[in-house]
Parts: C-alpha cells; sequence; structure tokens
C-alpha cells in the first residue's frame, strides 16, 4: 500500500525511548464512540488499508452485533435467525486517529446468515479495490425456525466474499465459496457445504487476491484465488494434502509473487507434542512440500485470568496462536541459531507454547524464503522465565507484521504485538510490543507495553470457555521520515462490564493501539 511521509502527527520518541517509554503509544476507540456502535458489540478484527481518488484509508472488519434484529439473546440462550449477519466495518481518513461506522453487509441471496471470523487484503494493482471476508451458513442447511445455541458443523457451510471499489466506504457481495467435498470420497455421501473456520486473506504484485480457510469436515486448509480480483475465486489444490489441520490458517504473499501458508496440524505423538506448526509455499502452480516450523504447540489454549467479574470466573478462549509474515530479510543475519545453522530471515513468525508449569509463552523465529531452513531464537521467547522467575505469566494471541520500506525513505522493519496477563488474579490484560530484530548482529527483542490493565468482558460460553474477541489485525499504517506508525487492534471493554450473559457481554466494542517505531 501507498504511504505519505506526509503525517498528521509527528513520532512522539525515539527508538532509544521507545525501548523504555510506553507513553507514546495512543489508544482510540474505534467503535462505541457513537451511539449507533454503543448499543451494539463489536469484537475480533482485521485490517487494511486502501488508497483511492486521493484518500489513504484505513479500513477494519470485526464481528458486528450493532442493530442486530435477527439474534435473540437471554440471559442463558441466543437463537439466530435467518438474515443474522456479523460482517461489520469501519473505515479512518486520517491514519486511525478518528474512525466512520460502515455498517454490516445483509446475507446474499441463497445465504441465510453471515458469520463473521473477519478477513480483510486489499489489492496491490488496483489500491481502492478492498475485500472482506466473513464466515456463512448456506439456506440449505439453515432450519425454518432458527438456530439456538451454538453454531457448528451441523449450519456453517462456507464463506461469502465481499468486495470494495471505493477503497473500503462501502462494501460488496462478490461471491460466496463452499466445497463440497465429503470427508472420504469413497463414501459418496451429499452434503451442503463443508464447515469452515477462520479466514486469512492476502494480494499478489500482479493483482491476485487469496483466500484461506479450514475446512474442518476434512481436517484440510483450503485456499481460494481469483487472478485478478473480478473474475472468481477457484479452488487451489491443498497445500497440506496429508496433514490434518486444526487450526485457522493464515496466508502471505512475497514481494515476487509466492503464497505461503502457514497452520497448526495434529501430530502422531498426541502425548508429548500433538500439535505443530507446518508452512508451505504456491509457486509456478503448484504447493511444494510442507514444512514442520516448531513442535510442541499450543493450539487453542484457554486463558484463566484467575479473576471475577459480576460475580463469574474470566475464563477466556483464544484464536489462532501463531501468526507470521513475510518481507525483507536482513542484509546480515545472524551467525547462527538454536540449531546452529546459519538462516535467511524473510519469514519470520511467533507461536504460543506451554510450559511445564502450565504458562503460556511465545517463541519466535525465521525461515528463509524456500521454507527448507527454519529456526527459533532465544532471544525472540516472550514470557519464559528469566534469572530464575517468571517476568509475565501467560503470554498469547501473537501477531507479526513486515514494513517492506520504502525506496528513498523509511527501511525495512520487523514487528510483533500480543496479550500479556501480568497477575496472579487479574481482571485486565496488557498488551505488549516487540521487535523481531537484531542488536551488533545478534537476535534481540524487548517487550515494550503499549497498552496497560485493559479492562476484559467476556460473555458465559456454557462449553465452560468466555468470549472476547479470538484474534486481531496488526499493520503499518503511516511513515515520518524513518519512523512507522504501526496500529494494533483489540476488543475494548473500557464502558464497563455490566451484563455477562452465555452469548452477551456488555460492553464490548473495538479499540485501536497506535505506535511509532
Amino acid at each position: 500500500m501507498p504511504f505519505s511521509s506526509a503525517s498528521n502527527s509527528a513520532p512522539c520518541a525515539s527508538l532509544a525511548a521507545l525501548l523504555l517509554l510506553a507513553g507514546c503509544a495512543t489508544s482510540g476507540r474505534v467503535t462505541g464512540r457513537d451511539e449507533t456502535t454503543r448499543q451494539g458489540a463489536q469484537a475480533e478484527t482485521d485490517a487494511t488499508t486502501s488508497f483511492s481518488r486521493g484518500i489513504y484509508r484505513v479500513v477494519v472488519g470485526f464481528n458486528d452485533d450493532t442493530g442486530q434484529a435477527a439474534i435473540e439473546y437471554g440471559p442463558t440462550s441466543r437463537t439466530v435467525l435467518r438474515n443474522a449477519s456479523l460482517m461489520g466495518w469501519s473505515y479512518s481518513e486520517d491514519r486511525g486517529n478518528t474512525w466512520t461506522y460502515g455498517g454490516r453487509l445483509k446475507p446474499p441471496p441463497g445465504w441465510a446468515v453471515l458469520w463473521g471470523d473477519p478477513a480483510l487484503t486489499t489489492s496491490k494493482t488496483n489500491y481502492g479495490l478492498v475485500f472482506m471476508s466473513s464466515l456463512a451458513i448456506p439456506d440449505g442447511k439453515f432450519p425454518a425456525s432458527g438456530i439456538s445455541g451454538y453454531l457448528d458443523a451441523g449450519q456453517l457451510g462456507g464463506a461469502c466474499i465481499a468486495r470494495s471499489t471505493d477503497g473500503g466506504v462501502r462494501f460488496e457481495h462478490f461471491q460466496c465459496l463452499t466445497n463440497t467435498t465429503p470427508r472420504n470420497p469413497a463414501w459418496g455421501l451429499p452434503t451442503r457445504g463443508n464447515f469452515y473456520d477462520g479466514g486469512s486473506m492476502a494480494a499478489g504484485p500482479s493483482g491476485e487476491i487469496f483466500a484461506a480457510y479450514v475446512d474442518i469436515d476434512r481436517s484440510q486448509i483450503d485456499v481460494w484465488r481469483s487472478p485478478d480480483g473480478r473474475q472468481p475465486f477457484a479452488l487451489l489444490p491443498p497445500p497440506f494434502p496429508h496433514y490434518y489441520a486444526g487450526s485457522h490458517p493464515r496466508i502471505r504473499v512475497a514481494a515476487d509473487g509466492t503464497l505461503y501458508a502457514m497452520a497448526v496440524a495434529k501430530t502422531e505423538d498426541v502425548d508429548t507434542q500433538p500439535h505443530a506448526l507446518i508452512a508451505s509455499r504456491y509457486r509456478n502452480g503448484a504447493w511444494e512440500e510442507p514444512k514442520t516450523i516448531l513442535w510442541r504447540v499450543a493450539l487453542y489454549p484457554q486463558v484463566d485470568l484467575g479473576g471475577t467479574v459480576l460475580g463469574a470466573p474470566l475464563k477466556l478462549r483464544t484464536g489462532p496462536q501463531f501468526s507470521f509474515d513475510v518481507g525483507v530479510a536482513s542484509a546480515e543475519p545472524p551467525d547462527e541459531d538454536n540449531e546452529g545453522v546459519v538462516r535467511r530471515d524473510s519469514v519470520r513468525w511467533l507461536v504460543t507454547q506451554q510450559d511445564e508449569q502450565g504458562w503460556l509463552f511465545l517463541r519466535g523465529g525465521v525461515c528463509d524464503e524456500t521454507l527448507r531452513s527454519c529456526g527459533w531464537y532465544e532471544k525472540w521467547t516472550f514470557g519464559a522465565i528469566a534469572s530464575g522467575r517468571r517476568t509475565r505469566l501467560d503470554v498469547f494471541n501473537p501477531n507479526v507484521t513486515a514494513f517492506q520500506g520504502l525506496p528513498f525513505g523509511a527501511a525495512p522493519r520487523w514487528q510483533a504485538s500480543f496479550l500479556v496477563r501480568e497477575g496472579a488474579s487479574t481482571t485486565t490484560l496488557g498488551l505488549t510490543r516487540g521487535t523481531l530484530g537484531y542488536v551488533n548482529g545478534q537476535p534481540l527483542s524487548i517487550p515494550v507495553d503499549i497498552a496497560r490493565a485493559v479492562p476484559v468482558c467476556p460473555d458465559q460460553r456454557p462449553k465452560g470457555e468466555a468470549y472476547w474477541g479470538d484474534y486481531d489485525g496488526f499493520l503499518p499504517v503511516d511513515v515520518d521520515g524513518d519512523s512507522v506508525r504501526f496500529l494494533r487492534f483489540m476488543t475494548d471493554s473500557s464502558l464497563g462490564c455490566t451484563k455477562r450473559w452465555s452469548f452477551l457481554a456488555e460492553h464490548q466494542h473495538v479499540q485501536a493501539v497506535s505506535y511509532w517505531y
């Protein structure tokens, strides 16, 4: 996306100061500021940037309950009726300082419900062409009386992609995607659309648009491709055909057009390391052999904050516990990593693991552009025990984003962000960022808190989990000289926690945390 060197606000601290101070970060409400969105709930985000008719925008999609008449809530119940939609968005025309609510899309013909898990991307050949994805329920899987309680494989049957031609101000439905292949083709069973979950989108340099989901029915990652964002999406061969994929996917595209996909898969060693982070790349019309990046990955762990709100415990469910990006490799990568092998580092990643005491921590590492050489760095570990004592308790929900750099301006850089539980008994979380970089040729990342004591207000799911937004967007949005401004979105419960029903919590909105680096 294009960046302008003219920004609305100058960086507030130097790099050295940023390593020491969190005061440079600022937070602002994306939703919940106005009367319209304040009356509903919004959480779980993905974001992109656009440029249309001379206006640069940041666009964020979220699970949106604003003005929702087709979902009926009770203290212990939820009924989803036809025409329910969680596909909402907002946009900013001043680099994230203020936001305009875009609205919610209604389900298109043939589809009964749009059920969130947002994913967004922008065409790299037409910066006004923005795409947004949502899970969906086809008419054929939706009962006339609606659906009570959880939505699962019995109802969800694909995803719908909307397209904006004006940089994210307005969206219209473009295409709905579904896979009707049964788990075992030999069974020959009819299907009305496999259960899709998650969502990730990416754009290639020649105009290609990609969308990926986990097909829960088949334990596979489905990746769809439109050659130019105008022609329909078509299903590609599976990137991990001999694996049992169990997580939301993540996809990214390199500058040369290579598509990278990552997911967490089940392993045969179910006792000691049941899940592994795997990756593959799509080049010249075919997927290459998948690569195992790291073992002993936490799939969807619950986070017990140890505190209570409105008389009920705070046990958060989580979303995808890994993230990666593809960017500019270091000119002089470190001599060796933990495995004693020299690495190229154009792919950098973070993944959540669990130690012997049960605490969640993040491990970061690199892969070269071929994915044949991967390893992790001890100095890119967040939340592990340091000097015999634990500096943080649970560290989870990682994000990684790469700023590619400008030809005659800001240099490339890599940023990570994640949530932190810092107290043995707490009702709040912190948001921390770190640089996946090097000092004097050696890996080093110093965590810097960019939001502290963020109040948590999840619902109370009957299965003992609590929803507060499973994942969030993170991206660079502005440049001033050699400083880059990043936005990380997260759930905002600062209006107070006044209600915690089984499927509803008040308040849940979206905030954007901004910092310069």
